[in-house]
């Protein structure tokens, strides 16, 4: 039996049957679909996303309520349940996303800003998809337009930058910040400028540029794809790099590596903070894609150079799946060069020297991918594993959480520590570095209470 989205009543369907005639669904699908447990009020909702695989699954009742509402209306709030404020679509929905805009797009009933954002959309599944010139031809009705949305920028910032039109690139970024503002667009659209300067840096060394490194029919695709930047006066073809694959070490028998040794005291005020980012939630099946760690020394953390580690990680043998960039921002081409974790794993444990390794659910999921990196770098890890997590439950009532989940993201939300790069490992390790000391500054003051106490009953003893 599930629950009215409005009223919390059992129903058998997303409403019952009062609100079902009572409530405005445009209004309910629009505030579903910028739903955020971080910044949301509404208790109900918060307890049936914590109760779903990955919260931003809620977004999908704005699926199911948008067949209350006519067409283009229904398509374009669909739409929108799949992708929420995300500028690209995942692969098994673009299919569905092609025959939805070519039904709805020629129809009255969208704002022209309203329909450039599903054009955006379908560009980027386009050349998501290797349809470059079906790309271009989106592109340029896009860029005859007087505004479009932040999205819609991105993806043709995305596009002119993975078909080796730099300037293009950049004049994209450049029209979005002036009309949404540099504050937003340079997080947004930070990744892809990045990218955008590495490519032109390769460019002008001779290097190898962008290339698609798809699974499947490789050759055809970057065949089609040299084709393509030739039909627009770019010169391009494959270079073979001379740097070998090292095959994968013997790794140390399972039964014979260590568990993690797990530390529950808060005497340490010197430690390494770290966070991995990851291809799942597996340790087992799963691999690092990135590793972050930051130094804190007597209570500071520092953020110079020689005080931090970030690195990609190539996953072996496992890919980079789009719900993980969509989370992270990390994509396959950030990580196809990279070393592989039995390489970068012997450097990171130069870098953590004794130190407690403290991180956020490490102990249960983190630690694990050190533990098989270590297997195979046949290096035992012996340093002991602090979980900021366990320790900030015994905070929940003080800090006034109840049943919610609590995540690094709420944490440190909740105790007014900004974190710029959510869901990125050196960013998350940072936060839970000052989520760890902020959390033990609230223990001391409060034993510093209870002594207090003590002491003034003995006086008046």
């Amino acid at each position: 039996m599930a629950v009215c989205l409005n009223c919390g009543k059992e129903t058998d369907y997303c409403l019952c049957d009062e609100c079902r005639s009572t409530v405005n669904i445009e209004d309910l699908c629009r505030r579903i679909v910028d739903y955020r447990p971080s910044n949301c009020e509404n208790p109900l909702w918060n307890q049936i996303a914590s109760e779903m695989a990955y919260m931003s699954d809620f977004r999908n009742a704005a699926f199911a309520l948008a067949d209350e509402l006519p067409p283009p209306r229904r398509e374009y709030w669909k739409i929108l349940a799949f992708c929420g404020e995300n500028a690209n679509v995942q692969k098994y929905n673009r299919p569905w996303l092609y025959e939805t805009y070519e039904r709805i797009k020629d129809l009255d009933g969208l704002t022209r800003l309203e329909l450039n954002r599903i054009k955006g959309m379908v560009l980027g599944a386009l050349f998501m998809d290797y349809r470059y010139e079906d790309a271009d031809l989106l592109a340029g009705e896009l860029l005859e337009e007087d505004e479009l949305p932040a999205q819609a920028y991105y993806n043709l910032a995305d596009f002119y930058s993975k078909t080796r039109r730099y300037d293009e690139a950049d004049d994209a970024m450049d029209a979005a910040a002036r009309l949404y503002g540099a504050e937003h667009t340079d997080h947004l659209f930070g990744k892809i400028a990045e990218s955008n300067r590495k490519y032109r840096e390769k460019e002008a060394q001779g290097k190898q540029q962008y290339m698609p490194n798809p699974k499947e029919n490789k050759d055809e695709v970057r065949k089609a794809y040299i084709d393509y930047l030739d039909s627009i006066g770019i010169e391009a073809e494959i270079t073979v790099s001379s740097t070998s694959r090292s095959s994968i070490p013997k790794a140390i028998p399972r039964d014979q590596y260590p568990e993690p040794k797990e530390i529950r005291d808060v005497n340490f005020d010197s430690f390494v903070a770290y966070d991995l980012e990851t291809t799942g939630f597996s340790p087992k099946t799963d691999a690092i894609i990135e590793i972050g760690a930051v130094k804190v020394c007597g209570g500071k953390v520092i953020e110079s150079h020689e005080f931090v580690f970030q690195e990609f990680v190539r996953p072996y043998k496992k890919s980079v799946r789009e719900e993980i960039t969509q989370l992270t921002g990390i994509t396959k081409d950030d990580v196809k060069d990279a070393r592989q974790m039995w390489e970068v794993f012997p450097d990171f444990m130069k870098f953590v020297g004794d130190n407690v390794l403290v991180g956020y659910n490490n102990v249960k999921f983190d630690s694990r991918f050190l533990v098989r990196a270590g297997r195979y770098s046949n290096i035992i890890m012996q340093n002991p594993q602090f979980d900021v997590m366990k320790y900030a439950d015994r905070f929940r009532t003080k800090l006034g959480f109840a049943n919610e989940n609590l995540s690094l993201e709420t944490l440190s939300k909740k105790l007014g520590i900004e974190n710029p790069e959510a869901h990125r490992a050196l960013a998350d390790a940072i936060t839970t570095a000052r989520v760890y000391l902020r959390l033990k500054e609230m223990d001391v003051s409060e034993n510093m209470v209870v002594v207090d106490d003590i002491l003034s009953d003995l006086d008046n003893w």
